[in-house]
């Protein structure tokens, strides 16, 4: 769905006199009590007492102090709730960053509210789930046959609960009294694929102690640099509890692609859904998880309303479909799949609302078909990981690779229906990983982040083969790309970094890029500085209009770096407090000659004829005024997004580095008028409603 389809629905959905009808989040319940961590709120869907709802949270340092530690659950009433905690990474001082999290919840009616609030514990839950009562009569079968009963294939079927049993044993994903969960995975044999070997069954599993057995059964054709690899045609079929659960006819499935369902049985049936939990987006954001969303203005209820028209429609649940992303990724203009989050992950932080949270997941579902999973069987640790420089230095994946290992083994088809490009790729799977903690989302921001770095040329000092050293080398993302592009390509690298958890086999070499790229451009500041002069702060990029530069741009790259800086990364820290030179600076440099409202501009000029740079507000104030490209005193150069995304950095700003000249910059901008920044127009598009600390709105309910 496009911005402009989402903006239209919401103004058809205005109340009479034009004003806007605003959904805004209940607040969480108070952790007001000594170990008290963070508030919750759940929403009933009209499930028994004692339904298990699993999710992820982010923790503050020190909040859950201790290895070996859990939570408490209670009711705002002071009942207790069982609770479960998995903590799958760790802040420095060894406390709780990331974890997933089993709540037995109360009974409640469709739509009614309860607040939760979850306390560190000094011990665990207690032991698992007694696997031979759970298991006994359940059934969890896949069969996955060659589409049309063609010649020479054959039927493959794989039994998921002894391999679940088995992998509970060595790496569960849940192990505790309320939830017990793990993965298997396996090969497809080609004959049952139509005779290619590169399909993949990757399957969560998981029990409650409600009774419900889940299972997220994912079907990648994402098998890289092997034989035999191509479009897949088969048919699928899961059978649980001797029903059958999930079904599809996939006639041609692209190499580099994946799709899944997540679907819960009890013995009787399907499994109730267990109440929704809306979590609390100030304490995620002073957790460095996400941006620091206005929580106060709320999001338009016109644009919740059109997405949860959209996952009800007939073709939503169709595999392989783009759901309302912009297939075409080199499209440009207001795209609601841009920005740090994008615009439906963004309502689902601000509102908590389930319509909002539905389409998100659903457009992270509908990422696996795009074709830039690369699955390395060797890679990793050697048992299987996304494809990375380690293994493939020379790899580019890019038609013009070449042959392997220059470029894939099978090239990506011309014809997928999708068009990748880092410069305006959105980042589908962070939130709805971070607050759900769907294994397979993960797996998706993984290969989205592998792919930024072997989908650029890799020069030979770029990779390293001509035996240069140095930050960032085999990993850059940022040297020659569009600052657009870097923005982004290092947003996924931080995030899957940031997310994977600590005994993830990936993690160390997406840790190392994201650091690599962070470190390179802090070695290249003493340099930029020299070059830009008095007006220093901008990273130097590709752009298609010579002599000028994109502040916007500018805004997009300091937003990942405000949320690495925030997470504790000394070098992008560095990079953001140089950066803050020219992002706060726009808007204080009248009486050095440059018009304060052109801090918005969408272009002003920064380079002379020759190419050098201008170095001083003055030289690009009387530059910018002689191109044509000025505000002057109004707005005309600023008829988009603009001031939205120069507010945000302002906001991070002012959060990551405690610059109290960028709180000035923000609230003079916030009132003066720029085009698209009165709260009406923060509520139909919440992308980049980001604000200074203390803006958010209230924070719980007493």
């Amino acid at each position: 769905m496009r911005r402009r389809d989402l903006l239209a629905a919401a103004a058809a959905c205005a109340v009479p006199g034009g004003a806007v009808a605003q959904v805004r989040a209940p607040a969480p319940a108070c952790a007001s009590q000594p170990g008290d961590v963070v508030g919750l709120v759940l929403e009933g869907t009209g499930g028994p007492a004692g339904s298990v709802a699993v999710f992820g949270q982010a923790f503050r340092p020190g909040d859950v102090p201790n290895r070996g530690a859990g939570l408490r659950a209670r009711l705002a009433d002071g009942r207790p709730l069982p609770v479960q905690l998995d903590v799958k990474t760790r802040h420095p001082d060894g406390s709780a960053r990331w974890a997933v999290v089993a709540l037995a919840c109360p009974a409640l009616s469709r739509g009614s509210r309860q607040g939760v609030v979850l306390s560190a514990a000094v011990e665990a839950a207690g032991p698992p789930l007694d696997l031979t009562a759970a298991l006994a009569g359940r059934q969890a079968i896949v069969t996955v046959r060659p589409a049309g009963g063609a010649a020479g294939g054959a039927e493959w079927r794989m039994d998921l609960l002894p391999a679940f049993r088995a992998a509970l044993a060595e790496a569960p994903w849940q192990s505790g009294p309320l939830a017990v969960a793990a993965r298997v995975s396996a090969a497809v044999p080609a004959s049952a694929t139509g005779g290619v070997a590169s399909l993949r069954l990757v399957a969560d599993v998981a029990l409650r102690a409600d009774g419900s057995l889940w299972v997220e059964a994912w079907f990648r054709n994402d098998v890289a640099m092997r034989p035999n690899g191509g479009e897949a045609a088969y048919a699928a079929q899961l059978v649980m509890d001797g029903r059958v659960a999930l079904e599809a006819r996939i006639p041609r499935q692209f190499q580099y692609t994946g799709w899944g369902r997540l679907i819960g049985t009890v013995r009787e049936g399907a499994a109730p859904a267990p109440p929704w939990v809306r979590h609390d987006a100030a304490y995620l954001a002073d957790a460095a998880a996400v941006a620091r969303y206005d929580l106060a203005t709320g999001v338009d209820e016109g644009v919740l309303a059109r997405m949860g028209q959209a996952v009800t429609s007939p073709g939503w649940a169709a595999a392989l479909t783009g759901r309302g992303i912009t297939q075409d990724m080199a499209q440009t203009g207001g795209r609601a799949d841009i920005g740090p989050a994008t615009m439906p992950q963004a309502a689902w932080l601000i509102t908590g609302d389930p319509r909002a949270a539905a389409y998100a997941l659903g457009q992270a579902e509908a990422a696996g078909s795009i074709p830039w999973h690369y699955w390395d069987p060797s890679g990793g640790s050697g048992a299987g990981g996304w494809i990375d420089t380690r293994r493939w230095p020379r790899l580019w994946s890019d038609g013009r690779g070449g042959p392997a290992p220059g470029g894939l083994m099978q090239p990506i088809a011309g014809d997928t229906g999708w068009r990748a490009d880092c410069a305006h790729q959105p980042d589908l799977n962070f939130v709805p990983f971070l607050l759900t903690g769907r294994r397979a989302l993960l797996d998706n921001l993984q290969a989205q982040a592998s792919w930024c770095v072997v989908s650029q040329w890799p020069s030979p000092m770029a990779r390293g083969t001509s035996g240069a050293a140095g930050p960032g080398e085999g990993v850059n993302v940022v040297r020659g790309n569009q600052v657009r592009g870097a923005a982004w390509s290092l947003r996924q690298l931080e995030n899957a970094a940031w997310a994977s958890p600590d005994n993830d086999p990936d993690r160390p070499w997406l840790r190392a890029a994201a650091a690599g790229n962070w470190a390179w451009i802090r070695a290249q500041i003493p340099g930029w500085t020299a070059a830009q002069g008095e007006a220093h702060g901008w990273i130097p990029g590709e752009y298609g209009t010579p002599g000028v530069l994109p502040p916007w741009q500018q805004d997009y790259f300091a937003s990942t770096a405000a949320i690495a800086a925030r997470r504790g990364d000394e070098a992008a820290r560095a990079v953001l407090a140089w950066m803050a030179n020219f992002l706060v600076g726009r808007f204080g440099a009248a009486n050095r000659g440059f018009a304060r409202n052109d801090g918005a501009a969408y272009l002003i000029a920064n380079l002379s004829s020759a190419g050098q740079s201008l170095g001083s507000w003055a030289a690009i104030g009387d530059a910018t005024r002689a191109r044509a490209l000025s505000n002057g005193g109004g707005w005309s150069k600023s008829e988009g997004d603009y001031a939205q995304l120069a507010l945000a950095s302002l906001a991070a700003l002012s959060d990551a580095l405690g610059s109290e000249e960028a709180e000035q910059a923000y609230a003079w901008l916030a009132g003066a008028g720029a085009p698209f920044t009165r709260p009406q127009d923060f509520a139909r598009d919440p992308t980049f409603h980001i604000v200074p600390r203390g803006r958010g709105g209230s924070r719980c309910a007493s």
